[in-house]
Formats: structure tokens, sequence, C-alpha cells
């Protein structure tokens, strides 16, 4: 079952371009069956002859050696007739050696082709391309399922009242004067109850199309040991993976949280150094992330250590080894706010960064997008409202910054409120 990805309609543009394009993304995301769904749409809409889209994993040593060998070569070996576009796509590029001077090689002289690759860690792709393809490539990032793309693979009734309200609240956000609703969710009950699965799954693909939570369970394990024990401990060119379980077990239970580098270190048996390179190659391989905090007044604002949010809560759930429903759990509402990172990391801007902001006096404001000298702040608040409280963290960032607006975003409640010259809106959050 395909389930169409919504960053094709970020890529399809620049298929048009000479740039070559990578998309990077964790295992299991869905990478090469975003290239097959590629090759349908520049078959089947853009009228592409079908001979002139090839699909290639390098995870066959036998054509990686040919192209290692003689790259030159092996893309003309691909192309039917002269004069005619023919698009390459190279799934797990990650594999090759010396891979962005093969393509460099490749851009230079060979005419009429447009390459896309695909890796596993942005690490890797960054050692293989390197400086050799700067202003040549263009890199996307992928991630497991949002929750739109979770709709779409099996309640397109829902999904379709996702979109129409996701195009409201995307109005509002862009700037546009629309009229916005007020007080509980029509939707809410059956949208609360599929996000909160969500939330508790995850978007890997493969857990989501499973039908029984035992398949899901198993697949994220499969996830886990293939992915963390095996990529990773290479990367890190590990003897044990001891330290990795110890420290990835013991950020998955900080989710939300800003971390302390010597607890951490403690925890794992990794000094600073060695703390700071695991945490790079986790942040780099997909696993997880530090959120930097936002500051003006270093006398009054955190400035230094971050945030940790995972990049799937389903794949962070299993290192709980915790999948209860959320009402129960008392890490409900940090596995909420971790989603909300999730997303807020899907839709980003490319020149955008995601911070948290606090104050060493306790006023905190969960996620603030900084584009410039423009900033949004966007807190969670996965309760139910019935009236337009703004939280008084959120308050206080309105005063010291003055941003043009500002997202509650709630468990099931619409609402508008203006604070000085800030309009606050609150929304549920599973339409972001």
């Amino acid at each position: 079952m395909l389930i169409q990805r919504d960053i094709i309609d970020e890529i399809e543009p620049f298929l048009r371009r000479k740039e070559y394009i990578a998309v990077v993304g964790p295992r299991q995301c869905g990478k090469t069956t975003l290239f097959e769904m590629i090759k349908s749409y520049l078959v089947e809409s853009r009228g592409v002859p079908v001979n002139d889209v090839q699909l290639v994993t390098f995870e066959d040593r036998r054509l990686l050696r040919q192209f290692e060998d003689d790259p030159v070569s092996f893309i003309e070996s691909y192309r039917r007739e002269e004069r005619r576009t023919l698009y390459l796509l190279l799934d797990e590029f990650q594999y090759t050696h010396d891979g962005g001077q093969k393509l460099k090689l490749v851009y230079d002289t060979v005419r009429d082709v447009k390459i896309l690759v695909t890796g596993s860690s942005s690490l890797e792709i960054k050692a293989k391309v390197g400086s050799y393809m700067v202003g040549r490539m263009l890199t996307f990032k992928m991630y497991p399922f949002s929750f739109a793309e979770y709709l779409r693979a099996g309640h397109e009734r829902y999904e379709r009242i996702y979109r129409n309200e996701k195009t409201l609240l995307s109005g509002w956000l862009n700037g546009e004067r629309i009229k916005m609703k007020s007080g509980a969710d029509l939707f809410h009950e059956d949208m609360t109850r599929l996000y909160e699965r969500y939330c508790i799954w995850g978007g890997y693909p493969a857990v989501v199309l499973s039908r029984s939570e035992r398949e899901k369970a198993k697949i994220l394990g499969d996830v886990y040991n293939s992915y963390v024990l095996k990529d990773i401990k290479g990367l890190l060119e590990l003897d044990t993976e001891r330290s990795l379980f110890l420290l990835s077990q013991h950020l998955a239970v900080q989710i939300g949280n800003i971390i302390v580098y010597q607890t951490l270190g403690r925890v794992a048996e990794l000094n600073f150094r060695q703390l700071k390179q695991h945490l790079a190659v986790l942040n780099e391989t997909y696993v997880c992330a530090g959120v930097p905090p936002f500051f003006s007044n270093r006398q009054k604002e955190l400035v230094k250590n971050p945030k940790i949010y995972f990049f799937d809560t389903g794949f962070r759930n299993f290192l709980m080894e915790n999948m209860g429903a959320i009402p129960k759990r008392p890490d409900g509402g940090a596995l909420i706010e971790n989603a909300v990172f999730i997303r807020l990391m899907q839709v980003k801007q490319e020149a955008e960064r995601v911070h948290f902001w606090r104050t060493k006096a306790g006023a905190e404001v969960d996620f603030v997008l900084k584009k410039g000298t423009q900033v949004f702040p966007v807190e969670v608040k996965y309760s139910p409202y019935t009236e337009t409280r703004v939280p008084r963290g959120m308050v206080s960032f309105i005063t010291s910054f003055k941003p043009k607006r500002a997202l509650v975003l709630t468990k099931d409640y619409w609402g508008m409120k203006k604070i000085s010259t800030t309009d606050v809106l609150f929304a549920p959050v599973y339409y972001l």
C-alpha cells in the first residue's frame, strides 16, 4: 500500500532544475518508497518515458562497485537515447566511497542527467558529498509519517477534516484575515483518539500499516536493533553498545527537559567528549535532537543547555517499554510536546530555527520559531479549554518580545485573544 508523502510537493518544483537532489532521513521512514512514487510521478504526470527513469539501490554491491570504478560509464549505461534527460535515482548512497567526488565528475561532464540520492544519515551524506557538491546539490529531510499521512493511511474522512482545518490554521499563520472558530472542536473526540494513538506508536510507515500491536512492537524492535545497534554503533566505532543503550534510554525519559551533561555522562558511563560525540551522532541519524534556548538577555534567560526530543514518539516509547494510553501515563504531556516538536521540524522553513525560552525566574514557552528578527512562540497545553486563557509564560514572552502572532495548542479548543499588539490563537494540537 503506497501512501502519498507530503515531501513530494516540496521536491517536485526542483525536479526541473539542474541541481542534483539528496533525500536524507532515518532508516525505515520510506525513502525507497518515495523514490518509487517520484518515478511514477515523472512517468505518469510529466510524461517522461519509463526507460528514462531508473531506480538503483547501492545495497546491490555489484552495482555499487560499478559506480565506484567508473561513474560516468555507469551513468551512461542507463541512457536509452541521446538528448533526452535521464533521471537516475540512487538509493542508499551512503555506501559509496568518495561518492561526492564521483558525483561532481558526473555533474561536470555528463549532460542531460538528473540524479537523486538517498541516505539514512545526514552525517554520512555530508561526509560522502562534502564540499564537492556545494551549489550542485539540494538536500531535503524526510521523516516518518506526519499525522496527516497517518490519517491518509487508513482514515480518509479524518484526513479530509484535517486538511480543511489545517488550511484555516495555515492561513492565519501566514497572515491572512480569516474568520476563526471559537469553542470546542466539532470532531475532537475522534481526532483526539486517533492523534493519541499516533503519538503512542509513532509514524514509521511499517508500524502505521501493521494491523496488530504485536506487529507494531516487533517492527519497532527491529528498527532499534538494526538501526541503533548496527548503524550508530558502526558510526561511533564502538566495541559494545552498552553506553549507547544507556544513553538512549535515559534520553527517552528526559523528553521535554533540559539535559544535564554531567548526569548523562554518569548514566551512560561516558566522558564529556564521548558524550558530545554520541549526542551528535544520535542527532545526525535522526534518533533525537537538542533544542537550544532562545535568549536576548544572558542575565535573565537560560542560554546554554538544550531540551531533548525524539524524531519518532513510537521509537521513544519502545525505549521506555511503555506503549500505554496517554491519559494513564505521567509523561502524557511531554509526549504530546514531543509530537509537536516533530511537526515543527517537518513544517519549518529552511531559514527558521526551533528554540525554547525560559527565564531564570521560571517563565517559559515550549517552542520559539525564529526567522531573522521575527519570533513566533508556541505553547502546548494538552488539556480541555473553555476560555481563552493565555499561559503566564506566554504572556511574559509577549511582553518582552512583542511578536505579531502566538499559538497555544490545546487538546480540543479553538479561540482567539489579543494581548497588546499580539494576536494569540488557540487551536487543537492535532491540526498543526
